[in-house]
């Protein structure tokens, strides 16, 4: 199989991209102002609401083949790693209120060449949402949507956005039953499932050594097993009380896995709405994350979360983020977490190892 070669005329910006990412920075720190106005903390740009942090270990794989053994996964090696799952919404809101979520993954102890102005020396991260491509093309569709929709989110009552996202929930089983998907509605109305059920994804491709690719992780069969039935509750706080319940007394393993780009016409860099076809590349094994049993929320977790940064900017060169969407979000990401460090009176406190992260 013939693999597409990573160079950086792969990527083409938009013409008026320069204005276009500044437009999109305000109205990020915008709706980060307004959802600190309404609870008088400032969170994560997007997945504010922490439903744990949980220390582990990211595994590169031996004997991976050529094309695979590339960036952060050339050589086998155990990392430490510190990984992130939260719910989508900008503001910590009822799990009642299912859509979007996401898992990031902070691989500690990396060395090699950083990409340009990453403030950050020694964690790859990658940050990950439930589809395998994101509902906007670019950027600019992106902002379009996200000025209609998301950053409307504060303005409304819980019970309104409960209310919307069960609407949304039901169109989008509606179009299933017929064949169809609708991504936005996907997004603001998903079923809840158990945070460890889950396969996340960068959604917008990156660059990945020599090539260009997709990641993705999946629960291992052995997790998916053991939690055949596991009930998520309907509470407020469903998911974190889920994931305390089995991760206390049980290990979540995960398969980090590659989705290696063939053609760069039906998988392009640009448009990061387009799903590439596994048929055409498949997903394929490159490391193993484990989490250990341990309590993923705790107060002095939720604390040192606040001192944390996920952002796909911080990154090895070997996987700079391709695409506009994903240029926008390095830059957005960036600047909400600025405004959060200033506005709650904190540093950054980047952890070097498990160790660092609190119990």
């Amino acid at each position: 199989m013939s693999y597409v070669r990573y160079a950086p005329e792969a990527e083409t910006p938009l013409a008026d991209e320069t204005e276009l990412m500044a437009d999109l920075e305000t109205l990020m720190v915008d709706l980060a102002k307004r959802v600190q106005a309404k609870h008088g903390h400032a969170f994560n740009g997007t997945h504010a609401k922490l439903t744990g942090l949980m220390t582990g270990s990211f595994a590169v794989l031996p004997d991976l083949a050529p094309e695979l053994a590339q960036g952060l996964f050339a050589a086998p090696h155990v990392y430490d790693a510190v990984v992130r799952y939260a719910p989508g919404a900008p503001e910590p809101i009822t799990d009642k209120a299912s859509g979007q979520r996401g898992l990031s993954i902070k691989v500690l102890g990396v060395t090699g060449e950083r990409l340009p102005d990453d403030d950050e020396q020694a964690t790859q991260d990658w940050v990950l949402g439930l589809d395998p491509a994101f509902t906007a093309p670019d950027a600019r569709a992106f902002a379009r949507t996200f000025r209609l929709t998301g950053a409307q989110s504060p303005r409304l009552p819980e019970a309104a956005i409960l209310a919307l996202s069960r609407a949304a929930r039901g169109i989008e089983a509606a179009l299933e039953t017929v064949g169809t998907e609708a991504p936005n509605l996907k997004f603001f109305g998903r079923p809840p499932a158990h945070p460890f059920t889950e396969a996340f994804y960068t959604q917008a491709p990156v660059r990945y050594g020599d090539h260009i690719a997709k990641l993705g992780v999946f629960p291992a069969a052995e997790t998916l097993v053991a939690l055949a039935d596991e009930p998520l509750g309907t509470g407020d706080d469903a998911f974190r009380e889920a994931a305390t319940t089995f991760l206390t007394r049980q290990e979540v393993v995960y398969d980090v896995k590659v989705q290696l780009c063939t053609d760069l016409a039906s998988m392009p860099v640009e448009d990061a709405s387009a799903v590439w076809s596994e048929e055409a590349s498949p997903y394929r094994p490159v490391a193993r994350l484990t989490l250990p049993p341990q309590r993923p929320w705790t107060p002095a977790r939720a604390a040192y979360d606040d001192h944390l940064a996920y952002h796909p900017g911080h990154a090895l060169a070997a996987h700079r983020p391709l695409g506009s969407i994903m240029r926008a979000r390095v830059r957005a990401y960036r600047a909400t977490q600025r405004y959060r460090f200033e506005v709650n009176g904190v540093s950054a406190a980047e952890p070097r190892t498990n160790a660092d992260v609190p119990s």
